[in-house]
C-alpha cells in the first residue's frame, strides 16, 4: 500500500470541521476497496464516523481510531524528498493512511483489527461522543495523534479529588499541547 498516495488524497479533500462528508466518503469506499467491511455511522446531518472491520473477524480486540476533519483554512497537498505537506498531514490524516496499512499488514499476519474514523475532534468531539454511545465493544482503542513519535497515555482528561462541590475554569489549550491554555 502508498501510505503517501493515500495520504494526499485525503489531504486534497477539504474536510474542515463540520464539512467531512467528501472525506467520509471517499474513505468509506476506499476500506471497501480494501476489503474492509464498512459502515457510516450518522452523527449529525450529512457528518458520519466511519467504522470498519474485515469480514472474518467483526468483533477485533484492538481498533486503530483517530479524526477526519481539520482546522481551518484547508491547504492541498504538497510532497518533497522528504515530507508531505498539507492541512491535515500529520492531524490526522496520514494517521489515517498509515492506521490503514498497518490493518492490512497486520491482517497477512493473522491479528484482525477494526478502524474507527470519527468526525468533530477539532471542534466539539461530537463524532467521539457519538461512538461512545455505542463503543465498537474492543478491549483496547489505540488514537491516532500527533505527539512527535512518542507514546501518549492520555490528552485532554479530567481527574476530579476532594471536594466535588469546587468548581473550575479554564481556557482550552492548543490541540492537545500541554500548558497552553489556563
Amino acid at each position: 500500500m502508498d501510505t503517501v498516495a493515500l495520504t494526499r488524497r485525503l489531504v486534497d479533500i477539504e474536510s474542515i470541521t463540520g464539512n467531512e462528508g467528501p472525506v467520509g466518503d471517499f474513505l468509506h469506499g476506499e476500506l471497501l476497496r480494501r476489503g474492509f467491511q464498512a459502515e457510516k455511522i450518522p452523527v449529525e446531518g450529512e457528518r458520519f464516523n466511519v467504522f470498519a472491520v474485515f469480514p472474518e473477524h467483526p468483533c477485533p480486540t484492538v481498533v486503530f481510531s483517530t479524526h477526519m476533519d481539520t482546522v481551518p483554512p484547508f491547504i492541498p497537498s504538497s510532497e518533497d524528498a522528504v515530507r508531505v505537506s498539507g492541512r491535515g498531514s500529520c492531524d490526522a490524516k496520514g494517521i489515517i493512511a498509515t492506521q490503514v496499512a498497518a490493518a492490512e499488514r497486520l491482517r497477512k499476519e493473522g491479528i484482525h483489527v477494526g478502524l474507527l474514523f470519527l468526525v468533530g475532534e477539532e471542534r466539539d468531539s461530537l463524532g467521539a461522543k457519538v461512538a461512545n454511545q455505542n463503543p465498537p465493544g474492543c478491549k483496547f482503542l489505540v488514537n491516532g495523534e500527533p505527539t512527535e513519535n512518542q507514546v501518549a497515555v492520555a490528552s485532554k482528561g479530567a481527574a476530579a479529588r476532594g471536594d466535588r462541590r469546587r468548581r473550575t475554569h479554564g481556557a482550552l489549550g492548543l490541540s492537545g499541547v500541554g500548558g497552553v491554555g489556563d
